[in-house]
């Protein structure tokens, strides 16, 4: 499986800050994966509750269904150490495209841990691929 982050063009072509913190958790839990970041980008972060994964591009539609339970595990593991009274939130990106058949698929998801957990668990790769 390959991950590639891209730049946002909504933060002006900046990356997640969550971008090398992920790929190095990645490199300790999942060293199989490879996750390529773009070097010298600017990175923002909002400096609150919020995780924001990086935009990511992947090379293949099963891959959407590993990367989102990777980011549940990763999730899970950033918040661990959450104080009661503070609220988590994940924010997602994630672009598929097809160059053979020429379709681009775009998966969002903004909302807790828990939420993102379930939606995983519904989550129907025919369904979202349109097959």
């Amino acid at each position: 499986m390959r991950i590639e982050v891209l730049e946002s063009d909504f933060y002006g072509g900046s990356i997640a800050h969550q971008a090398g913190d992920f790929k190095k958790w990645m490199k300790l839990k999942h060293p199989d994966v490879e996750v390529l970041v773009p070097e010298n980008k600017t990175k923002f972060d909002l400096h609150d509750f919020s995780l924001i994964m990086p935009l990511v591009n992947l090379a293949a539609d099963m891959s959407l269904v590993n990367y989102l339970g990777l980011v549940v595990e990763y999730a899970n593991y950033c918040f661990r150490g959450k104080l009661e009274g503070e609220n988590d939130e994940v924010q997602i990106n994630v672009l598929y495209e097809d160059n053979k058949s020429g379709k681009r698929k775009e998966f969002n998801f903004k909302g807790s841990v828990e939420a993102l957990e379930k939606s995983v668990e519904k989550f129907n790769i025919n369904e979202f691929m349109g097959k």
